[in-house]
């Protein structure tokens, strides 16, 4: 039986998602729960890739195993298993070629900004403070330029690998100020390579502050150059909030947040 997991985790103490040897990760802390209720090693397979210090609340992660309980009982059991800063949020059952990766059309971040007068001690791993009012329209003008698929070399991080296809579709770039007075820049788009969103809402944030110019971001975008957009913003204000799958795929009626 294959299950995929919808789960939420605060980033902070962990070196990224993905399993890695020696260090504390989303996923080997999962994969720990697991081998505990199955008694037995199990491997599962995340749906995107988040850096160390990034949150998620729309992660999924798929493994297989016996259909040993109710989906609600696994759900629970895992809840129990895992540390204080990673929850399940629910579990479904899903075809056996469901993959979480290959099958996902949308990944949905959010990324958080305080331009306040003054940092905010309680909020300081949930947001990047930026020091200087934002200029929210300006940013909303900047970001339409992302819109389509585009190669964002530019803006790849140095765990691209150099041959890779630098070449992505984003669907949606919208900067709004809350209620909280926080600012939040919301990108969606297909795939993202290392350090995109961090770079893309980092060139934005230049924009908003009047260090970087309408033409300047147009030409990161239309004359890309590997890294040139050089201003990832700290990962602790950036969150997955969710993977959009096709009609048959888990967790339609969840509800998204941040």
């Amino acid at each position: 039986m294959r299950y995929a997991l919808l789960v939420e985790y605060d980033g902070t103490a962990f070196h990224g998602s993905q399993v890695q040897k020696g260090v504390r990760t989303v996923q080997g802390e999962l994969e720990g729960a697991l081998e505990r209720i199955y008694e037995s090693p199990v491997r599962l397979r995340l749906g995107s890739r988040t850096d160390a210090g990034v949150h998620a609340t729309g992660q999924v992660a798929v493994f297989d195993g016996e259909q040993r309980h109710e989906t609600a009982t696994l759900r629970d059991a895992l809840n129990f298993y895992v540390p204080k800063d990673v929850a399940v949020r629910d579990v479904e059952s899903v075809a056996d070629e469901f993959d979480p990766r290959r099958c996902a059309l949308q990944r949905k971040y959010v990324f958080t900004l305080n331009d306040g007068a003054a940092p905010s001690p309680i909020n300081r791993w949930t947001e990047v403070r930026t020091r200087r009012h934002l200029a929210i329209d300006e940013m909303n003008l900047a970001g339409a330029r992302f819109i389509g698929s585009h190669d964002f070399a530019s803006f790849a991080g140095p765990a691209t690998p150099p041959d890779a296809v630098t070449v992505r579709n984003v669907s949606y770039v919208n900067v709004e100020r809350g209620e909280d007075a926080k600012v939040r820049v919301k990108i969606n788009g297909n795939a993202f390579i290392h350090q995109q969103v961090r770079r893309m809402a980092g060139a934005l944030v230049r924009v908003g502050t009047g260090k970087l110019s309408h033409l300047e971001l147009a030409t990161l975008v239309d004359q890309p150059r590997r890294g040139a957009a050089g201003w990832p913003l700290g990962p602790q204000g950036l969150c997955l909030t969710r993977i959009e799958y096709g009609k048959d795929g888990p967790f339609q009626g969840e509800t998204e947040y941040n």
